[in-house]
This record gives C-alpha cells, sequence and structure tokens, in this order.
C-alpha cells in the first residue's frame, strides 16, 4: 500500500507544479465517474467500496466529497456520516462516523439473555433487571459483566478509510478488457465499552482489508453503460466493526466476497444491486460452552444485501434510495429496510 502511494503521487505532484494551484482542486473527470459513499465513508455503492477515487478530480486534480446516510430497519437504525479527498485520481483517504441504534431492541435482547439464564421462569422484577445482574444470578458471569443495553442504546464506531488505484481507467479502457483495480484498508475504532468488548470476547480496535476491480461498458447490456465491481474482502469485522473484531476463539480473519452491478438508465440515474459476505465469528463463548445457545444466537450473522438507485443531477450532488436486507443482526431476523444518502462533491 505504501509503495502504491509513493509512485501515484508523485507523478501527479510534479505536473500540477508546472500547471499551477489555480487548477489543483476542480472536477475534470466524467459525471457519475466519482459514484456514490459506501457507509464505511469509501467511494463506492452503499454498502460496498469500488476501485473508484472519490470525487471528480483528474490526474492531475484534487477533489473531496462529504456525505450523510441513513439506514432504517425493522428493529434498528443506523446513521453514518463523513468526508473524503480524492488525490489526482490516485489516492482516497476517507473517514466514516457510524451510530447504529438499537431503540426499543435492546431491551428485547436484555429479555432474552433472561429468559436464557432463567429458562423462562423469571419474574417480573428479575426480568427487568439489566443483563449482568441476570448473569451473575444464573453464574454465568462475573459481576464485572457491563449491564447491557437497554432502550435507545447505541454502538459507535470511526473507520479511517486508505484507497489506491493500482491501475485501470473505467472510462478510457473500453477497447480492453482491463478493469480498474484498487487495493484498501480500514482501521476501525469501536467505542464499546471495555467490559462490554470483554463479555462479547471481541477486541474494539480492528483492521480490514480488501481488493476492488470495477469495470464500466460505455455499451453495455441494452446499449446502455454498465458497472460490474467485484472485491475480494480480509476481515473479522463484525456486523463491519459495529460488534466489534473477532470473538473469543481468535480474531477470526475471513477472505470473502463482494460484488455489485449498475445500470445508467440515463446519464443522471443509476439502477443496480450490490451483496457482501460478513464472517461468522463466534461471539460471547465456544460451542462447547454452556453459553452456547446464547452465544449462538447472538452470532448469527447473514450477508447484506441491496438494491439501489441512484441519481446524480449535477457533479456537486447524488441522492441514493436502496431496499437494504441485512438478514439476522443480535439474534433480530429479518432485518431490512430503507437506505438512503447523499453525497456532495466539491
Amino acid at each position: 500500500m505504501a509503495i502504491a502511494i509513493a509512485l501515484g503521487a508523485t507523478v501527479p505532484l510534479t505536473a500540477n507544479a508546472a500547471i499551477g494551484a489555480a487548477s489543483l482542486f476542480g472536477q475534470g473527470r466524467i459525471l457519475g465517474t466519482g459514484a456514490v459513499t459506501a457507509v464505511d465513508g469509501a467511494a463506492g455503492g452503499g454498502i460496498n467500496p469500488w476501485a473508484v477515487i472519490s470525487g471528480y478530480g483528474t490526474n492531475q486534480q484534487i477533489g473531496a466529497t462529504a456525505f450523510y446516510s441513513h439506514v432504517l430497519l425493522n428493529n434498528y437504525n443506523m446513521d453514518a456520516y463523513g468526508a473524503s479527498v480524492g488525490l489526482f485520481n490516485r489516492i482516497e483517504i476517507s473517514f466514516a462516523r457510524q451510530s447504529f441504534g438499537l431503540g426499543n431492541t435492546g431491551g428485547t435482547l436484555d429479555g432474552e439473555i433472561n429468559d436464557f439464564a432463567y429458562g423462562g421462569k423469571e419474574s417480573a422484577a428479575e426480568r427487568a433487571a439489566p443483563a449482568s445482574v441476570i448473569l451473575d444470578k444464573a453464574r454465568l458471569t462475573t459481576s464485572g459483566t457491563p449491564a447491557f443495553f437497554g432502550n435507545s442504546y447505541e454502538l459507535n464506531q470511526d473507520i479511517v478509510g486508505l484507497k489506491a488505484r493500482l491501475f485501470g481507467n473505467i472510462i478510457y479502457d473500453q477497447n480492453w478488457w482491463e478493469p480498474q483495480v484498487s487495493v484498501g484498508v480500514d482501521f476501525h475504532h469501536n467505542e464499546m465499552p471495555a467490559n462490554l468488548a470483554a463479555t462479547l470476547g471481541v477486541k474494539r480496535n480492528g483492521v480490514s482489508y480488501y481488493l476492488s476491480a470495477t469495470k464500466v461498458w460505455i455499451n453495455g447490456l441494452f446499449g446502455l453503460t454498465t458497472l460490474a465491481d467485484v472485491n475480494i474482502d480480509v476481515t473479522n469485522a463484525n456486523q463491519q466493526g459495529l460488534l466489534g473484531f473477532g470473538g473469543p476463539t481468535g480474531m477470526g480473519y475471513k477472505v470473502l466476497p463482494a460484488a455489485s452491478v449498475g445500470v445508467f438508465l440515463n446519464r443522471h440515474v443509476v439502477l443496480g444491486a450490490e451483496y457482501r459476505d460478513m464472517p461468522q465469528n463466534q461471539l460471547i463463548a465456544s460451542k462447547t460452552s454452556a453459553l452456547a445457545p446464547l452465544a449462538d444466537a447472538v452470532s448469527k450473522t447473514s450477508a447484506w444485501k441491496d438494491v439501489y438507485v441512484a441519481w446524480f443531477p449535477y457533479k456537486q450532488l447524488s441522492l441514493t434510495a436502496a431496499y437494504v436486507d441485512l438478514g439476522t443482526i443480535a439474534t433480530m431476523k429479518s432485518q431490512n429496510g430503507l437506505y438512503l444518502s447523499l453525497t456532495t462533491s466539491f
């Protein structure tokens, strides 16, 4: 990554010294080539980073973006916002802040832990007790266990991303099979309390890696501009890091696929779909522990999927709406709903 950044940045910097600072910041690329912004802050779709570099800066310009996204699911909701800088269509640096709200489901999760601890025979007072008290009475944890969740609990994390375009160009390589290929790394910091992380058996900080290949055919399906992206993710992030990293049995890195497709119905509107596999790490305890039934339920993870439409009225603005299906999250099944996102470019 360091070598790619150094080599990629040297030539554009030299060129700009001759061109002058007046044209250093600009939007010389074609509409839509900066894509929208994924929930982790990288340029791409809604749930996947792509090989494209954020903004509309050419190989002699610097571009930047800011974004806000909201995901409304059956039991949860998430807000994400952040910004990125694209350097000479070669390097991308991004930041995203994610806040995952449990709403009233936090109390439901405490109740499920209570049911596990007491076998469904708890009193009303016991059922209302924090999860720490419940598990302590069941002699499944020590008194240092946190008071889980409750209503309106939020899981927060920051993600700093770095992406480097290795080779290829999604527009100008039309007569060649070669896609645009980028490599990226995300540095996560989850703000969950240390005692909660200890109970889940996870780390609060983690690093994820990906290799992304994106190809655009101007005369694609039905004569329309068509995009395809394939990613290889190397990650141990539970629900993209919202539930920490790894598990009690180890860091649990997995190599997983992700893919996106899109068709430009016209210059301004794109219709497409995405898929992103998620690692299946065991949380709380191993499968041989007395806590295994609870651990298995909390650990259940599904691949993320969406169907989206993105609108690019002009370069400074894009709006994305999607139907998302995130499967099972922390025992709650059928987590699907609406995704809305706004990206500004400048």
